[in-house]
């Protein structure tokens, strides 16, 4: 598996995001670590990636890092690393990654909302009737970021051929859209109704995707038109 790590990108005010591509069977994709900055300095992050030391510093001169998330039982593979370059972070998880890593005692169950460190700044919202999913999307209120890990996927820009037939099975190239895979994994659709009711009420202003795109034009009609699938 060949793998690269780009350099950090601002993505608004107070927030920043790092890419990592990598090739598995021959398809070329990405994941993507958010780090936002609390108000008071402290810096959150969203879905480990491997760091270089030029890349840890970058992240070190932006502010301490408190807290580490991995979002999904999907998306935990590098979040040990990221736990071991900052063992004084607390580190959380949902209920899926806890299964899945019993390596990292130091993992915690993700708290509602109103008892997390972070509260007042930071929602979580889990998609409850995907249990297979098991992802938790985010909306950081001071920059108007919805964060979402599998649920909503839109691959822009270059991609290899196996990657384009694999959006042509799933959906999700070059417009928002909630994938085929994701659509068959649910299993109590009033339940999906309701968190995404919940997602259309924040004022979002961008949809940052871990895999691949951040979406800063008309962030509300395409999440809409991409949830609509539910109504």
């Amino acid at each position: 598996m060949q793998e690269s790590t780009e350099q950090w990108q601002a993505i608004a005010d107070g927030i920043w995001a790092l890419s990592h591509h990598f090739s598995n069977a021959g398809m070329k994709v990405s994941t993507r670590m958010t780090v936002i900055r609390l108000a008071d300095g402290s810096l959150f992050s969203h879905s480990a990636v491997p760091l270089n030391e030029a890349q840890k510093a970058e992240l070190d001169a932006l502010g301490p890092l408190q807290y580490i998330v991995a979002p999904s039982a999907m998306h935990h593979l590098f979040v040990g690393k990221l736990a071991r370059l900052y063992p004084q972070a607390g580190l959380y998880g949902t209920e899926g990654v806890l299964r899945k890593r019993p390596d990292l005692p130091q993992l915690r169950l993700l708290l509602p909302d109103a008892s997390a460190p972070w509260v007042g700044e930071l929602q979580h919202l889990r998609l409850n009737g995907i249990p297979m999913l098991d992802e938790t999307v985010w909306f950081h209120a001071a920059s108007g970021s919805l964060i979402a890990t599998d649920v909503l996927q839109c691959w822009q820009g270059p991609l290899s051929l196996p990657v384009r037939m694999y959006l042509g099975l799933t959906g999700g190239h070059e417009r928002l859209t909630v994938p085929r895979t994701v659509r068959l994994l649910v299993r109590d659709r009033a339940a999906v109704q309701a968190c995404v009711r919940q997602m259309l009420g924040w004022p979002v202003q961008r949809v940052i995707l871990l895999h691949n795109s951040v979406i800063a034009d008309q962030p509300m009609q395409r999440l809409r038109e991409a949830l609509s699938i539910w109504n």
